[in-house]
């Protein structure tokens, strides 16, 4: 477990790229007992709650890694966020991150009925947040309003062909590395339960994806923009040039970053 503490140290770290936006204020909430944090920006002008999944192979990542990168979003987008700090694998495999995500939204729902709920997640949460809505049709309750994916990983195979073509250049993961995450999470369970590529869908929210061309994962986010952009009109795909795996953590103040930013706000402006 040395190890796994390690990787989730280095992870942390990455949340010190650059200082948090002070305007934005962060709350620490337990919701139906999952840790939350709630960022609060000075300036709330929409109606929406985004709850923000973030990625770390499903392994490492908290608050920590991710509190300035959500500070920044949450005020340039001028609103409210939830980061859900879901339990992580290996001592919680699967599905207990899956089931805190939908515990925390089923207590949102009911909390506030009058909001629309967004789901963003990057990485990992953006599979979960698949995993999650799959379960949450199940449930027949109400769907989130919209997501957004940042460099989504949701083929837990690993078998797509960028994992191969990409390899030399990305840095920051490999087929190796996910793979032998994605045993973490899935522990005894196996892949065919677990996969979120594995899940069809009737229907789906709409969708913003976003990805770069130096990813392994470039084409987790092709393959899931392809089955969903029939049954989803307002789906799109869009893939920044030579940027790394979930960019705006590296620096939010890029122009990759900020471009992101916009298509985000637009985004989530055109949902009714």
């Amino acid at each position: 477990m040395n190890e796994i503490q390690n990787r989730r140290s280095f992870f942390d770290s990455l949340g010190q790229n650059y200082p948090k936006n002070t305007s934005v204020e962060i709350q620490h909430v337990l919701i139906n007992g999952v840790s939350c944090y709630w960022f609060i920006p000075e300036k709330e002008t929409t109606n929406k709650i985004i709850v923000h999944l973030h990625g770390g192979v499903y392994v490492v990542g908290s608050i920590q890694s991710h509190q300035s990168m959500i500070s920044h979003f949450s005020a340039q987008l001028q609103t409210r966020i939830l980061f859900v700090e879901y339990a992580l694998a290996p001592e919680h495999p699967y599905p207990n991150g899956l089931n805190d995500v939908l515990d925390v939204y089923e207590r949102l729902i009911s909390d506030y009925p009058n909001r629309e709920i967004v789901f963003m997640g990057d990485s990992a949460g953006a599979g979960l947040t698949v995993s999650a809505i799959d379960k949450i049709m199940g449930q027949g309750i109400k769907l989130p309003q919209g997501v957004v994916m940042i460099s989504p990983w949701i083929n837990l195979n690993c078998d797509n062909a960028s994992q191969e073509d990409n390899r030399a250049i990305d840095p920051i993961l490999s087929r190796e590395y996910l793979l032998a995450s994605a045993q973490l999470y899935t522990g005894d369970t196996p892949f065919a339960t677990s996969n979120p590529e594995y899940i069809e869908f009737d229907q789906f929210p709409p969708t913003l994806i976003m990805v770069g061309t130096k990813e392994v994962l470039l084409d987790d986010s092709k393959n899931f923009y392809n089955s969903i952009k029939d049954k989803q009109a307002n789906s799109a795909l869009s893939i920044y040039e030579n940027q790394l795996h979930v960019w705006p953590l590296a620096d939010v103040h890029s122009e990759a970053s900020q471009k992101a930013l916009t298509e985000v706000g637009a985004f989530l402006n055109k949902l009714q």
